[in-house]
């Protein structure tokens, strides 16, 4: 009876500690510091390229909503690596999100449909997206928006 009760408690344990580690590693997009406060009186702008900024462009109050939507919606994993891997040729956008106020931003990283980072979150490590659709829908958003002068 014992044994049982050892084996039980065991198994109860494991579950528990698997159920821990798999909820630190996902990451829903309602977990990122400031997504639930994006609104059309933000101002959010999209830099495209990697080193260098290519393109730029600003969202209107639609393009912020999409934005905001594509990132409640989507799920990340944490990558615990310090250096990710990505196909060369990777489209890189770097996302500006401001409240007005003159001190909270928000950055975020992307790498294609890859990868995201923001730098003051998650200890600065990448999230790996979650979501297949995620690179088209940016691209959507961007596409819809003008770009700026």
């Amino acid at each position: 009876m014992k044994n049982k009760t050892k084996r039980t408690n065991t198994v109860a344990i494991m579950i528990t500690l698997g159920v821990v580690v798999c909820s630190w590693f996902h990451v829903a997009g309602k977990e990122i510091d400031g997504t639930l406060e994006i609104s059309p009186e933000c101002t959010v702008t999209i830099r495209v390229g990697r080193f260098e900024v290519k393109e730029e462009y600003v969202l209107d109050a639609g393009g912020i909503e999409a934005l905001r939507e594509l990132i409640l919606t989507s799920s990340f994993i944490r990558d615990p690596s310090f250096l990710v891997t990505f196909p060369t040729g990777t489209e890189h956008y770097t996302i500006l999100i401001a409240w007005n106020n003159y001190h909270d931003f928000l950055h975020v990283h992307c790498i294609g449909n890859y990868y995201i980072s923001i730098p003051d979150q998650f200890g600065g490590k990448h999230l790996k997206v979650r979501n297949p659709d995620w690179g088209a829908s940016l691209k959507k958003i961007i596409s819809l928006s003008k770009p700026s002068q």
